[in-house]
């Protein structure tokens, strides 16, 4: 049965730490059951990571784009994502809206998002969480 993901920045920066929650991502990336997917704003996210932490960031993009197919934000993901990023921030004060895009991607795509971020994607359908 194929399972199909879309990986948040968190899960791939703990991927590319290679801590004991990146192992758990890359089994998921590596599993060839699996079809995985990444916002094109979590690469943005995780360059920003790797650069201030001096690592190598290039090379990290390019696993990226190999491991899972980057998704594109369109004016329709663009307006339901602000409309939930104002339902969010009520709960949660700290909520990103790059989370919220997220997780509209994973809806409208029908994806497990995987995420260490328990907090933010609490209550969200279809999460898988690697703590």
């Amino acid at each position: 049965m194929t399972n199909n993901f879309l990986l948040d920045s968190y899960a791939w920066i703990e991927y590319f730490l290679a801590s004991s929650m990146g192992n758990k991502v890359r089994a998921i990336v590596e599993n060839p059951d699996n079809v995985c997917y990444t916002s094109v704003l979590s690469i943005t996210e995780v360059v920003i990571k790797l650069k201030k932490l001096d690592l190598n960031w290039e090379s990290a993009v390019s696993t990226m784009k190999s491991l899972a197919t980057p998704l594109e934000i369109d004016d329709i993901i663009a307006v339901e994502s602000a409309l939930l990023y104002i339902e969010k921030r009520k709960i949660h004060k700290d909520i990103g809206v790059v989370d919220v895009i997220i997780m509209i991607q994973a809806r409208r795509n029908n994806l497990i998002v995987v995420t260490g971020d328990a907090d933010h994607f609490k209550n969200e359908k279809n999460v898988r969480l690697l703590k």
